[in-house]
């Protein structure tokens, strides 16, 4: 069984009101979603009777779309720029925020980890915990 994440879904988890980020959405899903398929272990994808394992598995995807796409946004010209005119001030949210927002794809990872592939996961735990991204013996 293949996973299926929604681009309202992601919408909706992001705070998106707009469609000015549906196509990228669309492409984040198209490209995300395979990879992370390919990550979990056979038996957990082709496990469609377990209707709790399979909501892990799509929330686990969705929140790894959802923090790519808050980090593409927070990349974006002008997205961290600070704009006052008189009393008024526009500003973006405090750094501390745009690192929860980020979180999202961390969580994702975290939530997916039980059910990867194991060098995937050996993998996946050093990048995480800040040491080399390809480990000397993954091979890689």
């Amino acid at each position: 069984m293949s996973l299926s994440v929604t681009s309202s879904r992601v919408k909706e988890k992001c705070g998106i009101t707009v469609s000015d980020y549906d196509a990228t959405i669309s492409n984040l899903i198209g490209e995300i979603t395979p990879v992370v398929e390919f990550a979990i272990r056979g038996e957990h994808l082709s496990d469609t009777g377990n209707t709790g394992l399979q909501a892990t598995l799509k929330l686990g995807l969705t929140e790894v779309i959802c923090g790519e796409l808050l980090e593409q946004i927070a990349r974006e010209p002008g997205a961290l720029e600070s704009v006052s005119i008189g009393d008024l001030a526009l500003s973006p949210p405090p750094p501390q925020v745009w690192s929860t927002l980020a979180g999202l794809k961390r969580q994702g990872w975290a939530r997916l980890r039980p059910f990867l592939k194991p060098d995937v996961a050996g993998v996946l735990a050093t990048v995480l915990t800040g040491g080399s991204k390809v480990p000397e013996e993954s091979g890689l």
